[in-house]
């Protein structure tokens, strides 16, 4: 049977089974759990899991056993990738190693499969397809006139259907960009296009919803950054999407001059980077710029960044380090099995940043934990934000950090 025939067979065994048990209605988990009260939105990778490439290698995937539904509203699939004006996702078929191209990754074929059993679960489920990431190449091109969007957008529309996704997300990191170091084509003309593609998509989705008789979304991801504002017309691209998700992390990591947090809440004065960057600084730039704070998912990261070789004065914070550990962030799943066992790592607190770290002397750590997510929840509801962002799931595979975010929630209602 092929891959989408599959899909579509589990589709229907979960219509059949929400048409014979009217009991279990869109809104609820359909298992009788307490939903979110408000947005959480968690991007899900479909390469494999794992801080480091060799982890990766082994080629494990999450599966739909893996995932709490009820404790999400939202899950992105990442990520789609641009072919001309079509998307394609690259783990849909096999590719070679990270760390040696001999070594063949399986393909992640069954990944419609698994968001089908998921959708079946969690009726109230909403899963969307994100399309782009960090590098992702062919924007430019894709968006700069009109018929190469709309051959874009039946595409989507063909992702929309066969699979019975519930929106796109636009990571395109960054239209009129590059920003930090990322070498993809780009143009002053970006800015236009990007508005454009945004509001094309929208009038397609909004058309397409009256014909599926459901909900359709669009939402975009941008940086917390002040540039942005500057150059991007963030009122056009508010009245277009659902959702502005802010991606308020990696303020420091293996580029930086020294340590720091990478998802601070607040701004330390004592940040030798001109007091540094946090995710207040980087709501504020959004709502100076005029955007309605319902409009602005507050991103956290379920990773951490490192460093090895750091000092320990001020207990290793804002210090010189002789080289960065975990390029590719260090999952959350990994600080539970091989930080926090360890007992040479101790815990610290800023206060004034509303800031964990963790500290053996010679490896500094900045990352997310349960009393820095119960900050963020409070800030969202003092600001009357919409809700949280997550970067991803297969990171806090075990749901240690998805669940404080959740009594998190819960508490504050």
């Amino acid at each position: 049977m092929l891959r989408s025939q599959k899909t579509l067979l589990v589709l229907a065994l979960a219509g059949l089974i929400l048409f014979l048990c009217p009991g279990i209605a869109v809104g609820s988990s359909g298992v009788g759990e307490e939903l979110p009260s408000i947005p959480v939105v968690s991007y899900i990778r479909t390469w494999p899991i794992g801080s480091e490439p060799a982890d990766m290698d082994r080629g494990e995937r999450w599966s739909a056993d893996d995932i709490k539904g009820n404790l999400l509203t939202t899950l992105n699939i990442a990520f789609g990738l641009l072919d001309g004006n079509k998307i394609y996702i690259q783990d849909l078929v096999d590719r070679p190693g990270e760390t040696d191209e001999n070594i063949t990754i399986p393909a992640f074929d069954n990944l419609f499969d698994e968001i089908a059993i998921l959708k079946q679960r969690y009726p109230h489920l909403k899963v969307n397809l994100s399309v782009g990431g960090w590098g992702a190449e062919g924007f430019h091109d894709m968006a700069k006139t009109k018929e190469n969007r709309e051959e874009f957008i039946s595409d989507a529309i063909n992702w929309i259907v066969q699979y019975n996704l519930d929106g796109i997300d636009i990571d395109w990191e960054y239209p009129v960009g590059p920003e930090w170091g990322q070498e993809i084509k780009s143009g002053p003309e970006d800015a236009d296009n990007y508005v454009a593609l945004l509001t094309e998509l929208r009038t397609a989705f909004d058309a397409l919803s009256k014909e599926l008789g459901r909900p359709l979304t669009v939402t975009t991801a941008v940086p917390a950054s002040a540039w942005f504002t500057q150059v991007i017309d963030v009122n056009a691209v508010q009245e277009q999407v659902d959702y502005l998700k802010l991606m308020s992390y990696d303020y420091y990591g293996g580029w930086s001059a020294t340590t720091g947090h990478a998802s601070n809440l607040y701004n330390n004065p004592n940040d030798p980077a001109w007091g540094g960057w946090s995710t207040d600084q980087a709501v504020t730039v959004y709502l100076n710029a005029g955007v309605k704070p319902e409009k602005i998912l507050v991103g956290v990261p379920f990773y951490a960044r490192a460093w090895r070789g750091v000092p320990p004065e001020n207990n290793g914070l804002f210090q010189p380090y002789k080289e960065a550990a975990y390029p590719h962030g260090l999952t959350y799943m990994d600080i539970q099995s091989k930080i926090l066992t360890d007992p040479s790592f101790k815990r610290y607190w800023d206060d004034v940043a509303k800031a964990p770290f963790l500290y053996n002397g010679d490896l500094w750590i900045t990352y997310e934990d349960a009393e820095s997510l119960a900050y963020k929840i409070e800030y969202i509801r003092e600001k009357g934000l919409a809700g949280i962002m997550i970067w991803e799931y297969a990171h806090d595979i075990n749901e240690v950090l998805l669940e404080a975010l959740n009594q998190a929630i819960n508490e504050g209602k």
